[in-house]
């Protein structure tokens, strides 16, 4: 009998200490499918079935020793139609070791040229305004503004206060090879956990960043070849309701360029050149019994050109998401995007699209051991949340 005694307690130690070393292991999907009706300045009208940015994302993290844990995560996504990365594009691939004030990230995943996320049915529907762009990039593929290899630093201050160093290095279709680093910057974010957003205090983020482009721009040398980006962002609540959410969100780009870019050919030049773009949002959401069942937006855009007067861009986005299930949203978007000027040459001059688009996202965690505040489905474009 006193053996089994002993023996009893063993086991279940045996246990505890197999459930401290095996990963949390987490399998995450988002399916985003759509028809969307286009119609161009010439009245051509295409009708397509559209599923591009759908993914799987596959996460393991660990406990480490003292207070440290790490995270392994892959993700596959499918990009747009008319890119050129193939049926697959692998947009996350990284190692991340963090405590509770302190992030290292090395491998790919989203780059820091974003500081908020605005409430529209695919996260790339309003990149020319609300992304700092590749100057790399041929403007063909959506990502190459949007992942990157990337180094990162963050420190965490007092639980809202995030100050990231961040290196990247952004698809370059001139050096496709070239994996060093040719971008850095820093950033800074204030921001309102999740687990207090609730409490609808009126500020929920604001956030400025600085990025740098690491060109070969001619007649440029040393720091003056750098591209620079300056990022801002507020998130507000406007009618701060446990019931009826209604907030305004609002991002600007002020990218310096090179001056002596005196004219718009090609999508380098429309990159490059000294420009101003703002986005902004306003928000309901309905939440009945704790549960968001209905969300509404409006967003503009606009974009200005120091050097091509007359030249801008104009965007306006509405929607409607309906959840028909737990994380199964049906919705419709409507956008209208306008050029003028040079970049109506280059571009087009306008363009109305409307979507009709169900949405599931949907995550598993086996062995949970953590908190959630890195959910690999946070690593991705949210809709009603």
């Amino acid at each position: 009998m006193k053996k089994y005694i002993l023996i009893i307690p063993l086991l279940v130690l045996a246990m505890v200490v197999q459930a401290q070393v095996s990963p949390e292991i987490e399998l995450a999907a988002k399916g985003v499918v759509s028809g969307n009706l286009t119609i161009d300045d010439a009245n051509t009208t295409s009708v397509v079935s559209d599923f591009s940015d759908s993914q799987i994302l596959l996460g393991f993290r660990q406990k480490l020793y003292n207070s440290w844990r790490g995270q392994l995560v892959f993700g596959a996504q499918f990009p747009d139609a008319e890119s050129d990365l193939g049926v697959l594009f692998f947009n996350h691939v990284f190692i991340q070791v963090e405590e509770q004030k302190n992030i290292f990230k090395l491998g790919r995943s989203a780059t820091q040229t974003i500081l908020n996320q605005f409430p529209t049915l695919r996260d790339d529907d309003a990149i020319q305004f609300n992304y700092s762009l590749n100057p790399f990039s041929n403007g063909t593929n959506t990502q190459d503004n949007q992942y990157g290899n990337v180094i990162e630093y963050t420190h965490i201050f007092g639980q809202r206060n995030w100050l990231t160093f961040h290196g990247e290095n952004f698809a370059d279709l001139s050096a496709p090879e070239n994996f060093e680093l040719n971008s850095f910057g820093v950033s800074y974010l204030y921001i309102v956990p999740e687990t207090q957003i609730w409490n609808r205090n009126v500020v929920q983020r604001v956030g400025i960043s600085y990025n740098n482009y690491i060109t070969d721009q001619p007649d440029y040398s040393g720091f003056d070849r750098l591209l620079k980006n300056v990022l801002g962002t507020v998130t507000l609540n406007i009618k701060p309701d446990p019931v009826h959410f209604v907030d305004l969100r609002l991002q600007g780009i002020y990218n310096i360029g090179f001056q002596a870019i005196d004219s718009l050919n090609d999508y380098s030049d429309y990159v490059k050149t000294p420009s101003f773009s703002t986005f902004g949002t306003v928000r309901y959401l309905y939440r009945k019994y704790e549960r968001p069942l209905v969300q509404v937006a409006i967003g503009f855009g606009y974009k200005s050109f120091a050097n091509f007067k007359g030249s801008e861009q104009m965007i306006g986005i509405a929607n409607v998401f309906y959840r028909i299930g737990e994380n199964f949203d049906v919705g419709f978007q409507y956008r209208y995007l306008k050029n003028n000027g040079l970049t109506g040459d280059l571009f087009g001059k306008e363009e109305h699209r409307f979507q009709i688009a169900l949405v599931y996202s949907i995550n598993k965690i086996f062995n949970n051991q953590f908190d959630d505040r890195n959910s690999i489905l946070n690593l991705e474009h949210n809709y009603i949340k």
